[in-house]
């Protein structure tokens, strides 16, 4: 038979199945076997999520599934491995400098193992509840098995169950949303190469940055009103430009309003 050998047919026609049709459709069924052999064999290899990381639990102990491990240095570097499936670091015991830099372990970490781990979204973990006013969290030095709650932190607290104990199950959000900061220009703070932000000694003892915390809207009649809800954040420093103090304070919430028009 001559033309298109994968040509559709009418109904009512007869059915006549040219070679390279045949040989088509087996070629379509052998590669969909392999896909899903390769599925079930290396599910983790399917597709790279940035939220889940694989590490290396370096310590000592096990940790438990939603325990927390302080990122450091990554396993395979990007210059060794031009297409790395999913990102690898080592994880070791949370202590002051890793604030910010921890991930929550989706499953359970024998010494030496390396496994999956949360860099982000919403995941359970244990949180030391010191203020029930408190709607962030970050790492509690020397501990792997929970969060400290804080006014500020790199997961923000979802929900926490009603206990009286100061160690409580919580869901949390990583990282913190909601949360920018607005530098003046003239404010004296400034990012350096690594990132880190330092104070330009040649202004006044203390500098002021603007932290907004949140955004909500509401339509009140025609008008979307906009309301960012700010705090004042004051660093104090010593004249070697070394933060020595830090306070917050909140201020009026800034409204904006919106006429809204109706569509032709």
């Amino acid at each position: 038979m001559s033309g298109d050998a994968l040509r559709k047919v009418k109904s009512g026609d007869p059915l006549r199945i040219p070679a390279g049709a045949y040989n088509a459709f087996v070629d379509a069924a052998v590669d969909l076997r392999q896909r899903q052999h390769e599925e079930t064999r290396e599910p983790q290899r399917l597709r790279r999520d940035n939220d889940v990381i694989l590490v290396l639990n370096s310590t000592a102990s096990t940790v438990n599934r939603f325990g927390v491990l302080a990122i450091t240095d990554p396993i395979i570097l990007p210059s060794n491995a031009l297409e790395l499936e999913r990102m690898a670091f080592t994880g070791v015991v949370p202590q002051a400098e890793h604030e910010g830099k921890f991930a929550i372990l989706l499953e359970t970490a024998a010494p030496g193992a390396i496994v999956r781990a949360a860099l982000g979204g919403v995941v359970p973990v244990k949180v030391g509840l010191l203020d029930p006013n408190h709607e962030f969290a970050d790492i509690a030095a020397g501990m792997t098995d929970r969060l400290e709650s804080g006014e500020s932190g790199a997961a923000q607290i979802l929900w926490v169950e009603s206990s009286i104990s100061p160690v409580r199950q919580a869901f949390v959000r990583l990282p913190a949303a909601g949360a920018s900061v607005c530098l003046a220009a003239a404010s004296g703070l400034a990012f350096d190469s690594e990132g880190c932000l330092k104070i330009d000694t040649t202004v006044n003892s203390s500098v002021q940055l603007t932290l907004v915390t949140g955004v909500t809207h509401a339509i009140v009649g025609n008008v979307l009103r906009i309301t960012a809800q700010r705090s004042i954040i004051t660093l104090s420093r010593n004249v070697a430009g070394v933060v020595i103090g830090v306070g917050a304070t909140p201020t009026t919430d800034q409204t904006s309003d919106v006429n809204l028009e109706i569509c032709p």
